[in-house]
C-alpha cells in the first residue's frame, strides 16, 4: 500500500444498507492497515459514500467535494474517493466535474477498494462501477474479514442479506443503482450472524431492499428467521424493509412464535389512494395492506407498525391525500418516514406529467406530520405505566446520568439513573413522554 496505518474518514449518506456497506469499507481497510480518522482533516483517505434516493443528490454530492478542495491544499498525499449510488450514476463524469477526487466505486465495487488504491499509488484515477452479472441470483458478496482487527465488537449490527430489487416501482433508483436482486447464501449470512454475536452482538437488524422476498440455496426468508433464532447470545432480530406484496401468514406466524423476532413490523405504505398505489407500481392496494395489518395485529396486538410514505407524487389530488390521511387514522402508525415526492433521473415517475409544487408538497407534509404527531401522542399516553423490555445501548447523549436503549416495539426510551448498565436488557416502567421519546425508570 505504501503507507502504514494510514487513517480513513468516511461521510455516509443515506439509507441503513449504505451504513451497512460504511462499515464494511472500515473492516476492509482495516486488513489494509487503516484505522478510523476522527475527522476529514486527519485523515489519509476520505471516501464518501454517497446516495442517490432523493432529488438533487448529485448536486449535494459535487457540493461537499467543492468544500473538500481544501483537503488537497492541506496535504496533497490525502487521497479522495466517491461510491456509492451517486457514483454507480455518474461514473466519470465525478472525475471531470471534481478535480480533487482520485478514485470513483460503484455499489457493486466496494470490495476492490484494496485494488483500486494500488492503481491510485500509480498515479491513476481509476472508475469501477462494473455491476453484478443480472443472471446470478444467489451471490455471498460480503467477504469473509473474520481476521480484521477492525471487528470491533457492536451490541446492534445491520446484516445484509440481499442486494438490489426485482420491483421496479415507478419513483424508485434502487435497481438503477444497486442492480436486481440478489441474495446470499443461508450458510454465509448465518457465518456473519454468528462471528457478530461472539464479538458482543445481542441485537441484529436483516437488511434488503425487499428484505423478505430472499431465497438463496431452497431457504426463504421464514426459514432463515428460524436459522437466525437459534444463534446463542442474539436477543433481538429485526427486519427492513420489507414489501407488503411478500408479507403472509408463514411470516406473521414466525414473527409471532421466534423469541428473538421482535414484534415491529416496518411495512411500507407509500400512498392511501389507490390510483396512487397503481401508477406507483406497488402491486398492492389499500384494502390488501389493511389486510396485511389485521394478519400482523391478530398475532401480536401490542405490536409497533412504521411505514414509508409519499406526498406529492404526480397528478396526486387533494382527494389522493385525505386517502393518504384516512389510513393514517385507520392504522395508527407508530412511526412514520414521510418524504415528498422528488425526481430520480431515469425512473418511471419522472416522466409524468401533472408535477406538483414544491408548495403543494410542504404543505401536504406539514399536515401529514402534524396528523402523526397527535396519533403518536394518544398512543404514547397509553403507554405510560406500562412495562417494557429496553436493551441498554449507552449513556443518554444529554442528560448525564440517564441511559439510553430501545423496546421491543422499537420506541425511543431514556432510561433515569441507570447509568453504568450498556448491553443489558432491562425491564422498565414507562413514566412519561417527550416527541419520539418515551421516559422511563428501571421495574
Amino acid at each position: 500500500m505504501g503507507r502504514v496505518m494510514g487513517k480513513v474518514f468516511i461521510q455516509t449518506y443515506g439509507c441503513q444498507m449504505n451504513e451497512y456497506d460504511t462499515d464494511k469499507m472500515f473492516e476492509l481497510l482495516g486488513t489494509q492497515n487503516y484505522t478510523p480518522a476522527s475527522s476529514m482533516d486527519e485523515a489519509d483517505l476520505v471516501l464518501l459514500n454517497t446516495c442517490s434516493v432523493r432529488d438533487k443528490a448529485e448536486q449535494k454530492v459535487y457540493s461537499e467535494l467543492g468544500r473538500m478542495r481544501r483537503l488537497k491544499k492541506q496535504n496533497p498525499n490525502v487521497k479522495i474517493g466517491v461510491g456509492g449510488c451517486v457514483a454507480q450514476q455518474e461514473g466519470v463524469k465525478i472525475l471531470k466535474r471534481a478535480e480533487n477526487v482520485d478514485f470513483v466505486f460503484g455499489t457493486d465495487n466496494l470490495f476492490e477498494l484494496p485494488e483500486i488504491l494500488k492503481e491510485t499509488e500509480k498515479g491513476a484515477r481509476p472508475v469501477q462501477i462494473n455491476r453484478l452479472a443480472p443472471r446470478q441470483k444467489v451471490r455471498d458478496f460480503i467477504p469473509d474479514f473474520s481476521t480484521s482487527a477492525s471487528n470491533l465488537p457492536a451490541l446492534k449490527a445491520h446484516l445484509a442479506i440481499t442486494k438490489g430489487c426485482n420491483n421496479f416501482c415507478s419513483f424508485c433508483v434502487v435497481p438503477l443503482t444497486r442492480g436486481t436482486e440478489v441474495s446470499r447464501s443461508p450458510q454465509n449470512i448465518l457465518e456473519e450472524a454468528n462471528r457478530l454475536c461472539d464479538n458482543g452482538t445481542r441485537e441484529i437488524c436483516l437488511l434488503g431492499q425487499n428484505v423478505n422476498s430472499y431465497h438463496a440455496n431452497g431457504v426463504d426468508f421464514v426459514e432463515l428467521l428460524q436459522q437466525l433464532d437459534g444463534i446463542k447470545n442474539l436477543e433481538r432480530i429485526r427486519f427492513t424493509s420489507p414489501h407488503p406484496k411478500d408479507f403472509h401468514p408463514k411470516l406473521a406466524d414466525a414473527m409471532a412464535s421466534l423469541p428473538s423476532v421482535c414484534e415491529q413490523l416496518h411495512l411500507p405504505l407509500q400512498s392511501g389512494s389507490n390510483e396512487v398505489l397503481k401508477r406507483m407500481r406497488r402491486w398492492y392496494t389499500t384494502q390488501t395492506y389493511l389486510e396485511k395489518v389485521e394478519m400482523f395485529r391478530s398475532r401480536m396486538p401490542e405490536g409497533t407498525i412504521s411505514t414509508d410514505l409519499i406526498v406529492g407524487y404526480p397528478g396526486e389530488t387533494e382527494e389522493d391525500f385525505q386517502k393518504t390521511l384516512e389510513m393514517m387514522q385507520e392504522v395508527r402508525f407508530d412511526l412514520i418516514y414521510a418524504f415528498k415526492f422528488s425526481i430520480r433521473p431515469g425512473t418511471r415517475a419522472a416522466e409524468e406529467e401533472n408535477q406538483l409544487s414544491d408548495q403543494i408538497k410542504s404543505e401536504r407534509l406539514r399536515i401529514l406530520l402534524e396528523t402523526h404527531e397527535r396519533i403518536l401522542r394518544e398512543k404514547q399516553e397509553l403507554m405510560v405505566g406500562s412495562r417494557q423490555e429496553v436493551l441498554v445501548e449507552g449513556p443518554h447523549p444529554r442528560e448525564t446520568g440517564n441511559m439510553s436503549g430501545r423496546t421491543r416495539g422499537n420506541h425511543s426510551v431514556m432510561v433515569r439513573g441507570t447509568e453504568g448498565l450498556s448491553g443489558s436488557l432491562l425491564p422498565v416502567k414507562i413514566t412519561g413522554f417527550r416527541t419520539y421519546l418515551l421516559e422511563a425508570e428501571a421495574a
